[in-house]
């Protein structure tokens, strides 16, 4: 305003996550198991512990690791390396508490069956993302968050491979055009049964 200076700056924090130009959201994810990795620590006398339960330990993680890790997670475009970094956190999580070392040569699929066959941590992911998508979808038209999320911006792209942007998650996990997943999220038991396919089929 005025004579004031903008900066223009490749990236910046708002609101506690990190935005970039280009919309990568990898550095806020490795960002955001760094922060959980940190909790994960200040517990170490919980993890050692033998006379807390694993349920008790699983109720810790989700409640005082995982809200941490998964903070404004509704906002991430997710790569095939950012899954797998979450998914391996998860597991690095789930082997210190029942106190298993890699030496050890404990398969995943092991561990998971030893803590309960829970909802992985790209398919929380998955939900949260697409509740929001519904809710979006359901919004008047005049709010500005829809007219952003669906709205076009003219001009041409810069050169080189698209970025992919936050709708191709919502298309490709439901494996729809966006303009039919608008209409079916209108509907909020056709849409809980959408969330529900995707999650069956993604995040594995």
């Amino acid at each position: 305003m005025g004579d004031n200076t903008i900066e223009n700056v490749s990236e910046f924090v708002y609101l506690g996550s990190l935005l970039t130009a280009y919309n990568d959201c990898s550095k806020e994810i490795n960002r955001r198991i760094a922060k959980a990795t940190g909790i994960m620590a200040e517990f170490k006398n919980v993890w050692k512990s033998k006379s807390i339960s694993v349920k008790t330990k699983l109720d810790i993680i989700r409640t005082c690791v995982l809200s941490v890790l998964l903070y404004a997670c509704e906002t991430w475009t997710l790569r095939k390396r950012d899954k797998d970094r979450l998914l391996a956190f998860e597991m690095r999580c789930y082997r210190r508490i029942l106190n298993i070392r890699w030496q050890q040569k404990i398969t995943n699929e092991e561990i998971r069956g030893r803590i309960g066959n829970i909802t992985n941590i790209v398919q929380l992911v998955i939900r949260r993302k697409l509740r929001f998508f519904g809710h979006i979808c359901r919004m008047d038209d005049k709010r500005l968050v829809k007219n952003v999320v669906f709205g076009r911006m003219e001009g041409t792209s810069r050169k080189g491979r698209p970025c992919r942007e936050w709708l191709d998650d919502i298309s490709e996990w439901c494996q729809e055009k966006i303009d039919v997943l608008q209409r079916k999220a209108q509907d909020r038991d056709l849409w809980r049964m959408t969330v529900a396919y995707a999650l069956d089929t993604n995040g594995q």
